[in-house]
């Protein structure tokens, strides 16, 4: 026995020294770098694997396996601990976990799935709230607001009803159809031509936009020209002529013409009116034919788009230019009270205090008519009949013939509506007051011919200016009986306009073809620029004259059926930029002072003559 012990422990000395064999190495062995490598690859794993796509129809590598390797695997015999028990429950018996398995159905722990369905409690909760304010409405309506109402309705329903056809119209563009709103199109093509005018008229655009007449930097202080800008022509009205101008006032740069004749074998012939526009001078914006001719036309201010327009055979007319008809939206049709004779001038007034449009219009019938526009008629009522004031004031020298006054032109006076002057064919100017009950209040008579036009001043309300065919340009102070300046042309002056931002500053035209400006406060004696439009030799008159609202541009109408557009030079408009940048009560102010001051100089030298 103690052989065997001692041959075992020998055996196990040996088996111990192999081992230390192994682990002791030399200096090279140790020296030496032996690169480990890990690798995920699985030796048990076939990569030669493949497994059938049944949506390629063909055998594919496995893609999706778990390369997973397990080296070590045990199931645990860990319990959960069990909670705390209080010594008032000590008592309780505890289950056990053969026991609790005993009691259910089997071993897999089965319930039925009703009792797994969860009751939800309804509960019903109330509340008391403030009741909410109430208004007691009540009210009465007249036919005629129900009247309104209707088609204000009717007005919404065409209005759904063009929206979707406009909607359709659309759609089916998109979609390739043929079907196109002619309405658009026609905006397109207009779009189209005033991009080809303005490129075509680049050099007058610039011209109209920046340049400045250098040599007025050489003239003496007031002294001006004029540059020429645009010609607009109808080729149907060519040879007619040009009646009538009117700016708008919310558009500066659209205009309208009238076109008729002054020949009074032919004054039944068929006229137009045209509205031009700066942007496009090549054709008109909207022409409207007429089946007489127009003697005059006028935009109102408060509303643009309506036109006032009067004809040679005494017909008075609205026009609504929002409409693509030709037919004007009022026109006179009573026979008792309208005129008989061609209309010479119409002159929109401030509405009435129903809020209604009305105008004034002069006929050579020696009558002035006030029409009220009541929707789509016009309502007539007489304001003065010069021929029966004629009658109560003649005298035993003249005659009845001699005595008769065809009106020619009506302005009103800008502060005072109801105060007004006629210009009449015999060379007197009747100043008038009370539109209701019209009352002759004083007689101008230092004209000696036929008054073509007379203007109040926009900024004094004592001043006024009248052209004649006496050749002569007169301004008058209408408290005194004679003209405080006189300004002798030497032909016609057929037409006369204060400028909008100056109480000085005028334009005539005469019968020779020259335009005139005049500056009052600058030269007395004499205009400060005239402008050679037509030679004698071409045989044209100029008819009519008309300054824009806000630019420095005029516009001037001759009898062959031409306007010519011009630009004032900067000595011409030296107080317009005051008028653009002031305030509108400050600049009336100043230049109300301004023509104070003119008048005040003039008595002086009116007395210093009469002394002498």
């Amino acid at each position: 026995m103690l052989r065997r012990n001692v041959l075992e422990k020998l055996r196990r000395r040996k088996a111990a020294s192999k081992r230390m064999s192994h682990i002791l190495l030399t200096l090279e062995e140790l020296d030496r770098d032996v690169a480990t490598v890990l690798t995920t690859s699985n030796p048990y794993f076939v990569e030669s694997a493949v497994e059938f796509s049944y949506k390629d129809r063909e055998f594919k590598p496995l893609q999706n396996r778990n390369r997973a390797i397990v080296f070590y695997e045990q199931k645990g015999s860990i319990k959960r601990k069990a909670p705390p028990v209080d010594s008032k429950d000590s008592n309780k018996h505890v289950e056990s976990v053969e026991e609790l398995d005993t009691k259910r159905k089997n071993k897999f722990n089965y319930c039925d799935r009703a009792t797994q369905t969860l009751n939800f409690l309804h509960v019903d909760k109330e509340t008391q709230t403030e009741p909410l304010p109430q208004i007691v409405f009540d009210g009465t309506v007249s036919p005629a607001d129900i009247f309104q109402a209707y088609l204000e309705k009717e007005d919404r329903r065409q209005r759904n009803i063009e929206d979707t056809a406009n909607k359709t119209i659309r759609k089916s563009s998109r979609k390739g159809q043929q079907t196109q709103n002619p309405e658009s199109q026609r905006r397109f093509f207009r779009f189209c031509e005033r991009m080809i005018d303005q490129n075509l008229l680049s050099d007058v655009n610039i011209d109209f936009s920046f340049y400045d007449t250098p040599s007025d930097e050489f003239k003496d202080k007031g002294l001006g020209s004029l540059l020429a800008l645009w010609k607009f022509s109808h080729q149907p009205m060519k040879g007619m002529p040009v009646t009538g101008l009117s700016w708008n006032s919310f558009y500066p740069d659209m205009f309208a013409v009238a076109f008729g004749t002054y020949d009074l074998t032919k004054r039944h012939q068929q006229g137009c009116v045209c509205v031009f526009s700066l942007k496009c001078p090549s054709y008109p914006e909207k022409v409207i034919p007429c089946k007489s001719g127009v003697y005059c036309v006028e935009f109102n201010r408060e509303r643009s788009y309506l036109l006032a327009v009067g004809f040679a055979d005494g017909t008075v007319a609205v026009y609504d230019l929002r409409r693509n008809t030709h037919s004007p939206i009022a026109i006179n049709k009573t026979i008792k009270l309208e005129h008989n004779d061609i209309v010479n001038q119409v002159k929109w007034l401030p509405d009435n205090i129903d809020g209604q449009h009305n105008f004034c219009s002069i006929s050579a019938d020696c009558r002035v008519i006030n029409w009220l526009l009541a929707k789509s008629e016009l309502i007539p009522s007489e304001v003065i009949n010069l021929r029966q004031n004629d009658m109560t004031t003649e005298t035993p020298e003249k005659s009845s013939a001699e005595s008769m006054s065809c009106g020619t032109s009506i302005s009103f006076n800008p502060d005072c509506s109801d105060l007004f002057l006629i210009g009449t064919e015999n060379g007197f100017i009747h100043k008038c007051s009370n539109l209701s009950t019209a009352q002759h209040l004083d007689v101008y008579k230092d004209h000696s011919n036929i008054v073509y036009n007379v203007h109040w001043n926009p900024y004094h309300p004592r001043v006024f200016l009248s052209c004649s065919a006496d050749w002569t340009i007169r301004v008058w102070d209408h408290t005194l009986k004679e003209s405080v300046f006189t300004f002798d042309l030497l032909n016609e002056v057929k037409d006369v306009t204060w400028a909008p931002f100056s109480s000085s500053l005028f334009a005539a035209v005469t019968s020779d073809g020259k335009v005139h400006i005049f500056d009052i406060m600058m030269n007395r004696q004499q205009p400060t620029s005239s402008y050679t439009v037509y030679n004698s030799k071409k045989n044209t008159n100029l008819t009519s004259v008309q300054f824009n609202p806000i630019k420095p541009v005029i516009i001037i109408g001759d009898d062959k059926g031409s306007v010519i557009s011009f630009k004032l030079s900067p000595n011409l408009r030296s107080s317009l930029k005051a008028f653009q940048t002031l305030e509108r009560l400050k600049f009336a102010a100043s230049e109300r002072d301004k023509m104070e001051k003119i008048l005040k100089l003039a008595r002086n030298l009116q007395n210093n003559d009469q002394e002498l």
